[in-house]
């Protein structure tokens, strides 16, 4: 990616208040090095902001197909982005695509697999549909996550009770909707077993307020129960990234975000590191040479 990218990407991330979401978008486009021609597919691309950061990013010099099974994200996803042209939306499930073999160069699979009951056969379908030299671009939460991300579901587990439900999206912390989370040695056996060869790995995101998960919970919520100001729901929504923060309440917002700027600043000397917990591992991977 030109610096003149890096700069843009920078400027769309910049209502994400999640530091972890930013870093993983960043590693992702790092990945993927996207170039003129590319066929990308954004799998379960939920409401759709990897897809609007492609076309933002590289507009018609690729294409961008967006995918996810869940039908009400895919009409989120097309009321953000529009009608889809250059690509277009698919409501499908991933372990059945309805592309041929080797139709896509670029693949965004982020924060997906943990979702999939049979996440084997999840990559099996995506090497399937991956071109021979193409690209996935990989993120899972790391069953090694810091304690400040999390900190009641850590403690359970040092104690030997388990994580709270997943199906609580509150109590359920890093764990809420998640089949599982992956250490990086069983990542490794999936990855491997499913014919992809690593080509890089990061971890991502060690440093980060304390119950980072619980704030932006609530901080989701809020929005959904009171009606705030448009200019205060558009100083706090990531899609509207062009919007420029203005009044008191957005450069409130603003300081906030400076705080968590300033904290997320330590993550840069340690994404790199296996030996330190992170809220997520990030693993460039291509098919694996047959004679391998």
């Amino acid at each position: 990616m030109n610096e003149m990218a890096k700069n843009k990407l920078d400027r769309i991330l910049s209502k994400a208040g999640d530091v972890s979401f930013r870093r993983r978008v960043i590693r992702v486009f790092d990945y993927l090095d996207i170039q003129s021609g590319d066929v990308v597919l954004d799998c379960g691309c939920g409401e759709g902001f990897y897809t609007m950061t492609v076309k933002e990013l590289y507009g018609d010099t690729c294409t961008v197909v967006s995918l996810d099974i869940d039908v009400d994200l895919i009409k989120k996803a097309q009321e953000w982005l529009g009608d889809g042209r250059n690509g277009g939306f698919v409501a499908a499930s991933m372990l059945r695509i309805p592309f041929r073999e080797k139709t896509f160069t670029k693949i965004i699979f982020s924060e997906v697999l943990e979702h999939v009951a049979d996440d084997r056969a999840a990559l099996a379908e995506l090497k399937r549909v991956l071109a021979d030299k193409g690209v996935i671009a990989l993120t899972v939460p790391n069953h090694n996550y810091p304690l400040l991300w999390d900190p009641l579901n850590k403690v359970r587990e040092w104690l030997g009770w388990g994580h709270f439900s997943k199906d609580n999206g509150f109590w359920g912390g890093l764990w809420a909707m998640h089949l599982r989370l992956y250490y990086e040695r069983d990542l490794e056996a999936v990855v491997a077993a499913s014919g992809f060869s690593i080509l890089k790995r990061n971890f991502i995101t060690h440093y980060s307020l304390p119950f980072n998960h619980m704030i932006l919970y609530v901080g989701k919520r809020i929005g959904g129960v009171i009606s705030l100001p448009m200019s205060l729901a558009k100083a706090m929504e990531k899609f509207e990234w062009q919007q420029e923060q203005r009044g008191f309440a957005q450069r409130c917002i603003g300081g906030v975000m400076g705080v968590i700027d300033f904290i997320d600043r330590f993550n840069d000397a340690v994404e790199d590191r296996s030996d330190i917990s992170t809220v997520c591992i990030g693993m460039k991977l291509s098919k694996q040479d047959p004679g391998t």
